[in-house]
């Protein structure tokens, strides 16, 4: 990467930050998927809707900060490539957090006669989503897709669960809210893993 030192380590530091928050929001959502009590599930929501807002900040401020080095040094071929995966890790982190806050909405929603503890299962799935997540900002803290293994291990195991839930759901006369419900949050626990793997794919663009 033809980005220099000093200006490397200072959008380092910044996506570090975003690692930090991304990790904090995976694991406030893992407790919702265990949380029986409604007062731990509002402050989960509150949260992780809190941390969402700081993360959506920092990436824009980090978007800046990679305009600003487009337009002081003009980069061009894998310079710029470069920055252009830059933007969309920043983005893959970002859209993850936006993941864990939409199942915190699906949580809300299901209040007061049920909550996402309920559905067997699920969050034993989460749990190997956060096996890839956390892979993922492991190696982007060590800026080196060294893991990239075991997000796509993590992937397609989480692919096929998903496929499983839509295909009991298509062949289904009827379809039980819980179900559903489900499928809701499979579809958004499967985008989480994608954005890790896109994560190790973008790192791959940089080194």
């Amino acid at each position: 990467m033809s980005l220099t030192v000093s200006e490397l380590e200072k959008l380092k530091v910044i996506l570090l930050h975003m690692a930090e928050n991304t990790r904090a929001i995976a694991r406030h959502t893992m407790n919702l998927f265990l949380a029986n009590s409604l007062e731990d599930r509002k402050r989960l929501w509150k949260e992780i809707d809190d941390l969402s807002m700081i993360l959506d900040k920092i990436r824009r401020e980090f978007v800046t900060e990679v305009l600003v080095f487009i337009a002081r040094r003009q980069p061009l071929g894998k310079e710029l490539l470069s920055a252009h995966a830059l933007i969309s890790i920043a983005y893959d982190v970002y859209r993850i957090s936006r993941y864990c806050r939409e199942i915190a909405r699906i949580d809300s929603l299901l209040m007061p006669v049920s909550a996402i503890s309920t559905i067997q299962n699920i969050s034993s799935i989460f749990k190997e989503a956060l096996k890839a997540l956390d892979a993922a900002l492991s190696d982007l803290v060590d800026f080196s897709p060294k893991r990239i293994e075991i997000v796509n291990e993590v992937d397609n195991h989480v692919d096929k669960e998903y496929q499983d839930i839509l295909r009991e759901i298509t062949t289904s006369d009827v379809v039980s809210r819980e179900k559903a419900v489900k499928a809701l949050i499979m579809r958004h626990i499967e985008r989480i893993v994608d954005h890790a793997q896109y994560i190790e794919q973008h790192l791959s663009e940089v080194i």
